[in-house]
Formats: structure tokens, C-alpha cells, sequence
């Protein structure tokens, strides 16, 4: 930081722990307010510009409505899985660094073997093997 004529402040806090999100969360909100102000100042109008920026700044109230509406699901989603050794994160275009960042998680909390591959272009994707479980919407 000593070294940049010009920086962007996270504030994301310390790391409580080891699987935290915060500052992949963090990054990509700062990314998304960068990509806002200088669109701001080419392209789209001031109108828009609120709209967007009151958006972004919903969001944390939004998950916790979506996590909390969809809790019993989420939990019968995850015991589905809970015996996997394996686990295969699919990620493409902007959605990529989710994927990276999901597999990360899954090796951090769990120690189960995670990787992860670019989904170029697939209308059905069925992956196979005695370990692994079935997805748990087809069950």
C-alpha cells in the first residue's frame, strides 16, 4: 500500500476464521462500485447510477432473506452431500472466481477433495463415479 500513488481500502476486518469470505466478498463489491463509478462517468445516467448503487448496497438484507426463507432446503441440499470425497465446482466466464473461491472453501472446512473447471459450453453435464454422490435434485 506504501508503494501505489492510488488504492482501494477493503475495511473488510480481520480474518475471524479460516474459511471466512469476507474479503472475496469484499473484493468483488469494491469491483462492482469501481465498475459503477466509472460507467457513472461514461455511460449511464445519475437516475441509474442511485438505482444501482441502492441495489448493491440491498444485497447483504437480500441474502440473509434468501438464506433464511430457504434454510430447510439448503440444509436437506447439504446432507445430500455430506458423505462426499469429492467435490466438482463448475464455473464459467464471471462466475469463475465463485467457482475457485467455493472450491477453496470446501477444502478449508472440510479437507474433501475439491477442483475446479471452466464450463465452456454444456446443455447437460452428468458426472460419474462410485464416490460420489448423485446431486441432490435428482434424488
Amino acid at each position: 500500500a506504501r508503494e501505489t500513488d492510488g488504492g482501494i481500502y477493503l475495511h473488510a476486518g480481520p480474518e475471524i476464521g479460516v474459511a471466512s469470505t469476507k474479503a472475496f466478498t469484499c473484493q468483488v463489491t469494491v469491483l462492482a462500485m469501481l465498475a459503477l463509478r466509472i460507467s457513472h462517468s461514461r455511460t449511464i445516467s445519475d437516475a441509474q447510477y442511485v438505482e444501482l448503487v441502492l441495489a448493491l448496497s440491498s444485497l447483504p438484507n437480500k441474502i440473509e432473506d434468501l438464506i433464511r426463507l430457504n434454510e430447510t432446503k439448503i440444509i436437506e441440499i447439504a446432507k445430500g452431500y455430506r458423505f462426499a470425497h469429492h467435490c466438482l465446482f463448475l464455473g464459467r466466464g464471471y462466475n469463475y472466481p465463485v467457482a475457485l473461491e467455493g472450491a477453496l472453501k470446501m477444502k478449508e472446512i472440510s479437507y474433501i477433495h475439491a477442483e475446479v473447471r471452466v464450463l465452456r459450453v454444456a446443455r447437460f453435464v452428468q458426472v460419474t463415479h462410485p464416490d460420489w454422490p448423485a446431486p441432490a435434485h435428482s434424488q
